[in-house]
């Protein structure tokens, strides 16, 4: 085969290697004659030697994965902590959600530091076999983890919502997004799991020398992502005509817009790793075109759940910083409402000429200030004990108003 290539496909003599190393029809052609008559291995030995005897340059991006983690993951880290350190003890179901996704992404960060090690950045035929088997691992074990993070992420932004907007049309949309985060956590990582029979075969198939079955891996990536795509976008819009209904400043537009913005830079982000997806099942050179799609996944991974602690963090940069961060002053119109029976000075009635209206506003642990103006008629003896302050914006948002006449608005900053 090879001395088929020399004497029918190049004029260049067999010595004049920098002849032979720019005849591109020459080199594609001793390249399938390799494939089909060597093993894997032998194909990478061989690549190798004609690289190093060409001059080829040696190519490395090893570090690009670990920079883009170790930026992702810590921000992300700092975003969990602050709020969990807002939340302290009253820890509610979407907060477990966000944690439960940050401790489930820490594989996929620490994968992303494992790979660049052995070699995944660099040309395949430069690689060990050993290093590629253990990329390949490495990979497994990064894909189980993104699986798990990606639904965690989005229930605990859906966790949140059904704490704010407790019409039943509102719950009834959000539970159906909810039940599909978790059949998608569920159906795809246990697929992911036992793709390959056996399950080491996931990452031993690649050298052609060892005996399993795989599912069709190009089809289950695509639906897996088209899924994730799907569902991430029936997340982002499910709040939407809830707050389309509120009354609230342009300085919160501003801030729920900017929220929505980093959800959206996920969506991109989840777009164009599937685009790197695709170029990386079709490559031939897998260590090198691995690259985007590890970068691109831990980065999908950690800025949503960024995103989902925002709020919390800006509660906590206003405790910290108040100077730099705090949006509100002080005012001796507002009191503090605390989440609990309704206050028993409420009224259904038009009030009479001598009510006053009071302002009720909370400045909770998720960053939400909720400002709920209700009438309310004054009797003689009748203190303001309920009015005091509670840590739950949300939960504020969620208190039975009864009857009373109000307005409400959220108070982003």
């Amino acid at each position: 085969c090879y001395e088929s290539s020399i004497t029918t496909q190049t004029t260049c003599t067999p010595a004049n290697v920098t002849c032979i190393c720019v005849d591109q029809k020459y080199l594609d052609t001793t390249n399938k004659c390799i494939q089909s008559s060597c093993t894997i291995r032998e194909s990478l030995v061989a690549q190798n030697i004609t690289a190093t005897l060409c001059g080829r340059p040696i190519r490395d991006r090893t570090g690009i994965s670990p920079i883009i983690t170790g930026v992702s993951g810590g921000a992300a880290l700092f975003s969990v902590a602050a709020r969990c350190y807002i939340v302290g003890k009253g820890f509610a179901l979407n907060d477990f959600f966000a944690v439960l996704a940050f401790i489930s992404a820490i594989p996929l960060g620490v994968m992303q530091f494992l790979k660049s090690d052995a070699g995944n950045g660099k040309d395949t035929w430069t690689v060990t076999p050993e290093n590629i088997t253990l990329i390949m691992k490495y990979t497994w074990i990064a894909e189980l983890s993104y699986s798990l993070v990606l639904p965690l992420t989005k229930m605990s932004f859906v966790a949140c919502c059904l704490r704010i907007f407790p019409s039943s049309s509102f719950r009834w949309r959000a539970n159906i997004v909810m039940a599909l985060c978790v059949a998608y956590g569920v159906v795809f990582t246990v697929i992911t799991t036992f793709k390959c029979t056996p399950i080491d075969y996931t990452w031993t198939s690649w050298d052609g020398q060892h005996k399993g079955t795989c599912i069709d891996f190009h089809v289950f990536a695509a639906s897996a992502a088209a899924v994730n795509i799907t569902i991430e976008i029936m997340v982002l819009a499910l709040p939407i005509p809830e707050l389309l209904k509120l009354a609230m400043s342009l300085r919160s537009k501003l801030y729920i817009i900017a929220m929505f913005s980093v959800g959206v830079f996920t969506l991109i982000v989840a777009i164009i790793r599937l685009k790197s997806l695709v170029l990386f099942d079709n490559s031939p050179n897998p260590t090198w075109d691995d690259v985007p799609t590890a970068y691109w996944s831990t980065l999908e991974a950690f800025v949503g759940i960024f995103c989902i602690c925002m709020p919390a963090l800006r509660r906590f940069l206003i405790l910290t910083f108040p100077r730099f961060f705090a949006s509100t002053q002080q005012n001796s119109r507002y009191n503090l409402y605390e989440d609990g029976p309704a206050l028993p000075n409420r009224i259904s009635q038009a009030p009479p000429k001598d009510s006053k209206p009071i302002s009720l506003a909370s400045g909770g642990r998720f960053g939400l200030e909720t400002e709920v103006r209700t009438t309310v008629v004054e009797t003689p003896g009748e203190s303001r004990e309920n009015l005091k302050e509670d840590d739950d914006d949300e939960r504020v948002m969620l208190a039975d108003m009864g009857s009373a006449k109000r307005e409400g608005k959220i108070v982003w900053g």
